[in-house]
C-alpha cells in the first residue's frame, strides 16, 4: 500500500513517524513530550541545491526546546526530509543562510496560531525576503503539538532570483 502513496504523502509520514518517535523515547516523569526536528538523514548546513538561491540556503541541526518553551519546525518535502526552518516561541526564527545559523528578522505575521506563531510571516535575511506560510490541521492545541501538513518558503534574493520550498512541519511544546 505504500508504493501507492505520492511522494508528498510519504515524507509527510515519514516526518510524523519521526515526531512520533523522537517524542516518546523523551517523555519525562510528567509525559510531557519534548519536541525537536528528526534525526537529519543530512549533515547540518549542507546547502539545499545548487541554483543561485537554494546554493546560499542549507540545512538546520536539530534543535531542543527549553522546559516551558514552543517551537515551529519546518521540513523540506523531499526524500532525505532536512530541517529548513525554526522558530521559537520565546525568541526569533533562524534559517541556514550563506552557511550560518541566521537569525531572521521579522516584517509582517498575518492569521495568529498562537503565542508567536502566524499561518503567513515575512522575513529578511542578507539581501533575501524570505516568506513562510503553513496551513495547521485544527485538531490539536499548541500544547499537544500542532501538525502543519502543509506549506511553503519562498524566497527572492536582491538580484531577483527566487525559489519555493514545500514545507511540511510541527508545532510542538515541551
Amino acid at each position: 500500500m505504500i508504493r501507492h502513496l505520492t511522494l508528498g504523502t510519504r515524507v509527510l509520514l515519514s516526518l510524523c513517524a519521526a515526531a512520533l518517535i523522537t517524542a516518546c523515547g523523551t517523555m519525562s516523569a510528567k509525559d510531557d513530550p519534548i519536541v525537536s526536528a528528526p534525526p537529519a538523514s543530512s549533515a547540518a548546513g549542507v546547502a539545499l541545491g545548487d541554483d543561485e538561491v537554494l546554493s546560499r540556503l542549507g540545512t538546520l541541526p536539530s534543535q531542543q526546546l527549553a522546559a516551558g518553551e514552543c517551537g515551529l519546525f519546518l521540513w523540506a518535502k523531499r526524500e532525505d526530509t532536512p530541517l529548513v526552518f525554526f522558530q521559537r516561541s520565546t525568541g526569533p526564527a533562524f534559517m541556514d543562510v550563506d552557511g550560518a545559523f541566521s537569525e531572521l528578522a521579522r516584517t509582517n505575521a498575518e492569521d495568529a496560531i498562537g503565542l508567536q506563531f502566524h499561518q503567513l510571516q515575512q522575513f529578511t535575511a542578507a539581501d533575501m525576503q524570505i516568506r513562510v506560510s503553513i496551513t495547521p490541521e485544527q485538531t490539536q492545541s499548541l500544547q499537544r503539538g500542532l501538525k502543519l501538513p502543509s506549506g511553503s518558503i519562498s524566497v527572492v534574493t536582491g538580484d531577483g532570483w527566487s525559489v519555493s520550498i514545500p514545507v511540511a512541519g510541527a508545532i510542538g511544546c515541551r
